[in-house]
């Protein structure tokens, strides 16, 4: 039986829906509705499945009827002088989702120079995240940012999804990056900036340590991955082609059912001084009282 398609992706232009939905006509039936049931040869297209929402539903539904999902969200990176990316990849994502690799002359196109590990920092930057009602662990719990205490000498500056400055700004003198699954975090990678996450997962596991031991980073070899997960880095255009979809197909698939629990609430990580630290958001930019709480 030939694979149906379904895209369940929110519509507009800051998400590749029409560009998906040109990739699935190339391979088989396509429809914008989800169906009554689902079936082990179905594809569905969506956008991270976070818990409570629609979408979880749906990729519960299509992995238990044997059927696969491929699950788009924010690329970590856009090839410089490209257009936006997004990632793509089977039944996950930040790194959680199967693609193939194929090889390290994607990311070598791409051009992006990796500076050398940073070993003389001065300030801790956590990196939040706009937190959502969903209280999913996969997203930073509310509060969490703003409310982190860290057993360490330096200085802790907090850069909220708010901030005005780029984030090169605050990158720049970092000993290293503190996030709970932000993908800013790559950005600091890059630039030579050691990694710690508490999520439950990241896109890049073997590149960041998780914890909050700040002072005591790790400085793995980062090519081999930034050419693995290149792989699951596509732009709307390429999505357009059809090709990442198809190299998503090729991989194997027996049409198992697969049974998804849903992720446990997540709850507010709030503290009174994480309460202040909000308000004081509200406050100029160059207000004493926010460079005091080592807000951005």
């Amino acid at each position: 039986m030939p694979s149906r398609f379904f895209v369940y992706l929110p519509q507009g232009d800051r998400k590749p829906w029409r560009e998906c939905i040109a990739a699935c006509e190339r391979l088989g039936p396509t429809a914008t509705e989800l169906p009554e049931r689902f079936g082990p040869d179905d594809v569905l297209l969506t956008w991270s499945p976070f818990r409570l929402s629609k979408r979880w539903a749906a990729h519960r539904d299509v992995r238990a009827a044997g059927g696969r999902a491929i699950i788009l969200e924010n690329g970590w990176l856009s090839p410089p002088g490209r257009p936006r990316h997004f990632q793509f990849a089977l039944d996950g994502w930040n790194g959680t989702g199967r693609f193939p690799d194929g090889g390290p002359g994607r990311w070598a196109g791409w051009g992006v120079a990796l500076q050398d590990w940073r070993r003389d920092g001065r300030h801790v930057l956590v990196l939040g995240q706009k937190a959502q009602s969903i209280s999913d662990p996969r997203r930073m719990p509310a509060g969490w940012a703003q409310s982190l205490r860290l057993d360490t000498a330096r200085p802790v500056l907090r850069r909220m999804p708010s901030a005005a400055r780029p984030l090169a700004e605050d990158l720049r003198g970092a000993w290293c990056t503190v996030t709970w699954t932000s993908t800013a975090a790559i950005q600091g990678l890059i630039a030579g900036i050691p990694a710690f996450h508490c999520g439950p997962n990241t896109l890049v596991p073997e590149l960041s340590k998780a914890g909050l031991g700040v002072d005591a980073p790790i400085t793995p070899d980062r090519l081999p991955v930034f050419e693995r997960i290149a792989w699951c880095q596509w732009s709307a255009a390429e999505i357009a082609t059809g090709e990442p979809l198809a190299r998503l197909l090729d991989m194997p698939h027996d049409g198992a059912p697969v049974r998804l629990e849903a992720p446990p609430a997540s709850p507010s990580r709030y503290t009174l001084l994480g309460r202040m630290r909000d308000l004081a958001l509200r406050l100029p930019g160059d207000h004493p009282v926010r460079r005091r709480l080592g807000m951005s």
